[in-house]
């Protein structure tokens, strides 16, 4: 190995602590940080092989695609894009870690330049999504396909449930006596009970709208299915405001009872933007929420085509051979690489599998439809374009003007038409 190739690997070494704390804030786990460093090391070696010099600190962008090229061609064909998408994505992280740090020893216009075809690769590796087409539709239309879904009518029961007002607790959350008729309102059964666990069950495409044999006791309103995403979609619209002690109605609910179809229409529209935002910007996802929003974002989109995803489809992607994968990780200790594989099958398999409840929310409240493929109906498919616009504009605002796809980077490629493959 060329002695100046031996030393910007010692560079490199001698960064590992750095780059590995730096690399926490992403990734808490320092194996993937290690990852990260090794595929630096890789593509150093392979463009001092096509350049006959490199460095560890002012990366040439000039052969990037070749050095990178050299890696992959090496590998099975079938690998090829998995191999430039990871490192690309090594790179990216690398030379942000440089910079941020003050260890970039090249100009600003060559790390400029670098990060710019670093990021027209990335975004090469990113799946995309299919366009959106919004259909035309007459107002009286829109309006009838709006009073029909469940979520019009169960956010009208609850505002006339909420009258002039109801009393809430410091956090915002209706008290524990008014949770039963809150959540009737909703179409759910459930009541509050002082020290109850709160454990709401998850939601299921068989059972979704039927009623439970027994009540859910829950400890607060928050732990109740559907209530719990109206009633946040009701305050992110307008149409309740929380003050300390009780909630109200807010200011768009004229709105709500317009004498003006079009005031109609775009109160309703906004409601169902805001809760298709609050799931797929859900914070509280028991997996990675950019995995989870990926997947869904992958299937609401097809979900607007005659190329939808069945139901039957993403049940199979959701539904792990645990017992079988356990044991293939134990039968593979010494063989990283498959053993890797075994394990990012079950991620991606937990993703569909929280991404499946949640179409599952959406289908009961009239937002998916999920007879054997996932749909959106024809007056939802505005709602979605707009919710994913919202989720861009609010990433990156410079882009306010371009079409809104591709709102969630997902790490992956889909070539089926289905959800991506979790990293």
């Amino acid at each position: 190995m060329p002695l100046q190739l031996v030393l910007n690997h010692r560079v490199l070494d001698s960064m590992a602590l750095d780059f590995i704390q730096w690399h926490a804030t992403e990734d808490p786990d320092p194996a993937g940080a290690f990852e990260c460093l090794e595929l630096v090391k890789l593509f150093l070696t392979s463009q001092h092989a096509i350049n006959g010099s490199s460095s560890a600190t002012a990366i040439d962008s000039e052969s990037l695609d070749q050095a990178a090229g050299a890696i992959a061609a090496s590998l099975d064909p079938d690998d090829m894009d998995e191999a430039f998408d990871d490192i690309y994505f090594a790179l990216h992280s690398y030379i942000h870690f440089l910079k941020g740090t003050g260890r970039w020893s090249g100009t600003d216009a060559a790390y400029e330049e670098l990060h710019s075809v670093l990021g027209n690769g990335i975004a090469a590796a990113v799946p995309q999504l299919p366009a959106i087409q919004v259909p035309d539709l007459s107002d009286d239309h829109q309006e009838a396909a709006f009073n029909a879904m469940p979520l019009i009518q169960r956010a009208s029961a609850l505002l006339d449930w909420i009258g002039t007002g109801k009393e809430i607790t410091s956090t915002g959350a209706l008290r524990l006596k008014d949770i039963e008729p809150a959540a009737a309102a909703a179409g759910v059964q459930a009541r509050g009970k002082r020290g109850a666990s709160g454990a709401a069950p998850l939601f299921d495409l068989e059972t979704a709208g039927s009623q439970p044999e027994t009540l859910l006791e829950v400890g607060t309103m928050h732990d109740v299915p559907v209530l719990r995403e109206i009633w946040s979609a009701l305050v992110g619209a307008g149409l309740i405001s929380l003050g300390s002690t009780k909630a109200t109605p807010g200011p768009e609910v004229t709105a709500w009872n317009s004498t003006r179809i079009e005031e109609r229409l775009d109160i309703r529209r906004k409601l169902s933007v805001v809760l298709l935002v609050g799931v797929l910007t859900d914070e509280d996802d028991e997996w990675d929420q950019e995995a989870v929003a990926g997947t869904l974002l992958a299937v609401l989109t097809y979900g607007t085509t005659d190329e939808p995803m069945l139901v039957a489809e993403l049940e199979r992607m959701a539904s792990p051979d645990l017992e079988g994968a356990l044991r293939q990780d134990m039968d593979l200790e010494d063989n990283t690489e498959l053993k890797d594989t075994a394990l990012e099958e079950i991620y991606a398999s937990f993703a569909a599998l929280q991404a499946q409840q949640k179409l599952s929310l959406l289908a009961e409240l009239g937002l998916v439809e999920a007879a054997t493929d996932y749909r959106v109906p024809p007056v939802a498919i505005q709602c979605l374009e707009l919710a994913m616009g919202f989720l861009k504009l609010a990433d990156e605002p410079s882009d306010a003007t371009e079409s809104p796809s591709n709102v969630i980077a997902l790490h992956g490629r889909s070539h089926t038409g289905g959800p991506p493959k979790g990293r």
